[in-house]
């Protein structure tokens, strides 16, 4: 029998939910082998027709109209309605949670997602469960839906979120900032010229790195396009994700011999791609922010979403490691600079690496087992 047993909620609205909670379970596991931890994710706990329609919902309305999700994002924040709204959902779906919760009998809950947050607080508070949970926010914003009394401890991505979260009534003394965890993957060192031959790329050439287009609201084959004009010898990898549309579309251009192209569908060795990069042309979602600070790649920022795009971006122009394009326009005058400026390129990127924490997974570790000892 294990010592301790360790539950995360995750959500799988985008990949980075899961991605923060496996990389603090691999932190676990590292100061604490014998640790039995398991990620859940909080759909498991809806039917699944209902778990298709809001992933469906909220793909919809990035893809078609992204200001609504701003609206949306900013009437939860600021509306005590949506707290009362919230409110009647968590008494809906705690039950199947606290049943599992109940099987499970873990030592202490982490929440990646405010959703399931908000469901492990109603059951502290009105179902008596005793369970520290804790909350690992994965972006650079703090919105309402994330505040709950009944949660023990808040990990934050930068103390400014401290502030944050203190203006919504948390204690200091709740609160830690170390960062948003990522895979040791991304905080490697790798030899730049030795790790391009691997991939079958070019030494000594510019390199783009293009992602997002797992969504389907990301403009690749446009972007590409632009990449046609940029006077710079150039190479570019193109990762699709899960979007078998958009490779199979992608794999039918033809581009210059100036621009060599890479194009991948998933992969697992991002971490690499970023390493080789020049530049990162993506959405700004926390965790490839994180990830692209803790390998010192600079950003180049497409159209983001309000909300915690938003914030995200806020925070990485404050901070010298990108730049946002609103349009296509945008971004063809951008990737001209900045391929061509290879001084300012490295200073985003001495800035990113500044900015980066690539020990928060391990402090965040650390912290929840001082938590169950105390």
């Amino acid at each position: 029998m294990s010592k301790h047993k360790i539950l995360f909620f995750s959500a799988p609205i985008g990949s980075g939910h899961t991605r923060a909670a496996q990389a603090v379970r691999t932190a676990i596991l590292r100061q604490e082998p014998e640790a039995d931890v398991k990620i859940t994710n909080i759909f498991d706990f809806f039917s699944p027709l209902l778990g298709r329609f809001i992933l469906k919902a909220y793909l919809a309305i990035l893809a078609v109209y992204p200001p609504a999700y701003g609206l949306m994002y900013r009437w939860g924040n600021k509306d005590m309605s949506a707290s009362v709204i919230n409110h009647i959902i968590n008494q809906f779906l705690a039950v199947k949670m606290q049943h599992y919760i109940l099987e499970y009998r873990p030592s202490a809950i982490v929440c990646t997602h405010a959703t399931p947050a908000g469901l492990a607080a109603y059951l502290t508070r009105h179902c008596g469960m005793t369970v520290p949970v804790m909350a690992v926010i994965t972006d650079y914003a703090v919105h309402r839906l994330w505040v709950y009394p009944e949660i023990d401890r808040y990990f934050v991505a930068h103390h400014s979120l401290e502030k944050m979260l203190e203006g919504f009534g948390v204690a200091k003394s709740r609160i830690q900032s170390v960062g948003i965890p990522v895979d040791t993957a991304f905080t490697a060192t790798y030899d730049r010229e030795e790790t391009v031959r691997k991939l079958g790329l070019r030494t000594g050439v510019k390199t783009l790195l293009i992602m997002g287009g797992g969504a389907g609201v990301f403009p690749m084959n446009e972007i590409l396009s632009l990449c046609q004009d940029i006077p710079e010898l150039l190479q570019i990898i193109v990762v699709t994700g899960n979007n078998h549309v958009v490779y199979n579309k992608l794999r039918k251009r033809k581009l210059p011999d100036s621009c060599k192209l890479c194009l991948l569908p998933y992969v697992d060795n991002v971490h690499e791609l970023m390493a080789i990069a020049d530049l990162l042309v993506s959405k700004p979602g926390g965790m490839t922010v994180s990830e692209a600070l803790c390998t010192g790649l600079p950003m180049l920022v497409y159209k983001p979403i309000p909300g915690q795009e938003e914030a995200n971006t806020q925070y990485l122009i404050q901070h010298g490691v990108a730049v946002r394009a609103d349009s296509l326009e945008d971004v063809k005058n951008h990737l001209t600079a900045l391929l061509k400026d290879s001084r300012q390129l490295q200073i985003m990127r001495q800035n990113a690496l500044a900015m980066g924490q690539p020990q928060a997974a391990e402090n965040i570790a650390a912290t929840i087992f001082s938590q169950l000892f105390s």
